[in-house]
């Protein structure tokens, strides 16, 4: 019990980590769109449930089926971090039904009678939400069904026994026989997992309705009764409403943003204008891996820029590349060194080594395949972060850049 919760109090744990900050540029190839950039006020959420749970334990399997189910209630407050990980309290209400030892049972009839008996549970978990459609796919805004993995760890209070269960011990008293079947009536506390899945279907921009199951473990003494188990188990199912709040933008959900706004196209080229006359000031020095010297190096002014921790391609940044095309074209007795960089602030050294090495073979490919340039007339070269060749601003080194080789 104590490994399992472990590994459920570790995937808790991590998925603060997990989660990453939403950026509006974080974009995808073909479509410059990505998701708005939200606050920690945003994407708030309030459950309530209502439902059935199962008892699973030892003395539980001696009772019909409809006996073992008992109604719960549940009330939760979360916040999605992400499209695909979110974070919830969530609180629960239980009776629960069970049952005495057979063996004390059949040997006092007159004192137990069936043996059945009834107690109430509180329970209380910190539970991580893993929206399985939105990390195995690309998040949708009109997605209308979500399936979504949950486990959680926190705590069980059970008490409420019924007053027979104390009258049993007080009748049957001190024989030795029946001191090996306690029941432990005293309210007490004790540790919990849970996992399990959950299905909303969205109802509304602001409402969804959802079905959960999840497969509940804890001490084995939680109903009254200790075996030789290390755990007990029950299982919870219960209908429930989501309320999303409305988050800065006054929407309920995650929205995507489109990067295809005037403004931002305006402010997307000055950044790149920016770039080029930086690069034709700077001429900046860097170590020319192809012929292993060190020397003064002359570059296009056009460059490829990329998001943080990305090297591939938007429809924007071919034009540039569309544009080196038409000077290798215009120049036949040149060729060009393409040039990869990452910037010093993200990651670190050897994945930034290999990340710009991607985006040159990025910008290789595209010029070869897409426009038709002779790859004898490219060359492949990349620095990482060891070499920056903008000091203004540290994101503009998410770049490749074209050196002449006459």
């Amino acid at each position: 019990m104590k490994k399992i919760i472990t590994l459920m109090m570790m995937a808790v744990l991590a998925a603060p980590v997990m989660a990453q900050e939403v950026n509006p540029s974080d974009i995808t190839e073909q479509s410059v769109t990505g998701l708005r950039h939200y606050k920690f006020g945003d994407n708030w959420f309030l459950q309530g449930f209502w439902g059935g749970n199962f008892s699973m334990s030892e003395n539980s399997r001696h009772l019909k089926f409809t006996e073992q189910m008992n109604p719960s209630y549940g009330l939760a407050v979360g916040k999605w971090l992400s499209p695909s990980i979110g974070l919830r309290l969530k609180f629960d209400h239980m009776i629960q039904s069970s049952m005495a030892n057979k063996e004390a049972i059949d040997a006092y009839p007159q004192i137990y009678g069936n043996g059945k008996y009834k107690f109430k549970m509180w329970t209380g978990t910190v539970d991580a939400l893993l929206n399985l459609n939105n990390i195995v796919g690309a998040f949708r805004e009109t997605t209308k069904f979500n399936v979504n993995m949950i486990m959680g760890v926190g705590f069980l209070r059970s008490f409420g026994f019924e007053n027979k269960v104390k009258e049993w011990d007080d009748k049957v008293g001190k024989d030795p026989y029946f001191a090996t079947y306690p029941i432990y009536k005293h309210p007490k506390n004790y540790m919990m997992g849970k996992v399990g899945l959950a299905g909303d279907l969205k109802l509304s921009e602001a409402l969804d309705l959802g079905l959960e199951v999840t497969l509940n473990l804890t001490n084995d003494k939680y109903n009254g009764i200790k075996d030789d188990q290390l755990y007990d188990a029950f299982v919870n199912a219960q209908l429930g409403l989501t309320y999303h709040f409305k988050d800065h933008f006054g929407d309920h959900r995650f929205k995507n943003r489109s990067l295809n706004d005037a403004d931002i196209l305006n402010s997307l080229n000055d950044r790149i204008n920016a770039a080029r006359q930086d690069l034709a000031n700077a001429r900046p020095r860097t170590e020319n891996r192809v012929e292993n010297t060190y020397k003064q190096i002359e570059v296009l002014d056009m460059t490829v820029n990329f998001i943080i921790d990305k090297y591939n391609i938007t429809d924007l940044q071919k034009k540039n590349i569309a544009a080196v095309a038409k000077y290798l074209e215009d120049n036949p007795g040149t060729n060009l060194i393409v040039t990869g960089y990452a910037d010093v602030k993200t990651a670190y050294p050897a994945y930034n080594l290999k990340l710009s090495e991607r985006r040159a073979k990025a910008v290789y490919n595209c010029l070869v395949k897409e426009f038709g340039v002779n790859p004898d007339r490219l060359k492949i070269d990349y620095k990482g972060d060891t070499v920056q060749p903008y000091d203004r601003k540290n994101e503009w080194n998410r770049v490749v850049v074209f050196v002449i080789e006459k």
